[in-house]
C-alpha cells in the first residue's frame, strides 16, 4: 500500500475521532495536522528534493506557530510534546539549509515520517475524553 495513503487514512482517522470524541484542544489539533497535511501535499507534488524546499518550510513553521498557541492556550499536556516534535520538523529543514550533503531521500522522509508521533498522540488523547471534558476551554 502507498505510503500516502496511509498516512492520510491515520490522519482522517485522527480527525474524525477528534470531533467525535475530542476536547477544543484536540480538535484545533487536528485541524491545524489536517490543513499543514494538506498544504505540505501540495507543496511537494513538484518539489525538487536536492534543496531545501522554502516553502515546506514556511509549512512548517505555520504548523509549529499553531501548536505552539495551543500548548500555551490548553490545560492539557500533550500539545507540548506535538509542538517539540513539529520544532524537530523545522529543525530538518534548517539542517538541510546548512549541510547541502544531506541526501535528498533521507530528507524527504524525515518531512513525512515525523507527522505520525503527532497524529497518534491526538488520536489517543481524543479517545481519552468522555463526554463531560467536551465543555473545557482548551
Amino acid at each position: 500500500m502507498d505510503h500516502k495513503l496511509i498516512y492520510y487514512i491515520v490522519l482522517a482517522a485522527t480527525v474524525a475521532a477528534a470531533f467525535w470524541k475530542g476536547a477544543r484542544s484536540e480538535k484545533w489539533g487536528a485541524v491545524t495536522a489536517l490543513a499543514g497535511s494538506v498544504a505540505s501535499t501540495v507543496t511537494a507534488l513538484n518539489a525538487n528534493w536536492s534543496g531545501l524546499i522554502v516553502q515546506l518550510l514556511l509549512v512548517d513553521l505555520m504548523v509549529l506557530a499553531s501548536f505552539w498557541w495551543l500548548a500555551l492556550n490548553s490545560r492539557r499536556f500533550w500539545p507540548y510534546w506535538v509542538t517539540g516534535w513539529q520544532l524537530v520538523a523545522v529543525l530538518v529543514h534548517l539542517q538541510r539549509a546548512l549541510f547541502a550533503d544531506i541526501l535528498p531521500e533521507p530528507y524527504a522522509l524525515m518531512t513525512m515520517y515525523l507527522a505520525y508521533p503527532t497524529l497518534l498522540l491526538i488520536l489517543y488523547a481524543s479517545m481519552q475524553h468522555g463526554p463531560q471534558d467536551r465543555s473545557s476551554p482548551c
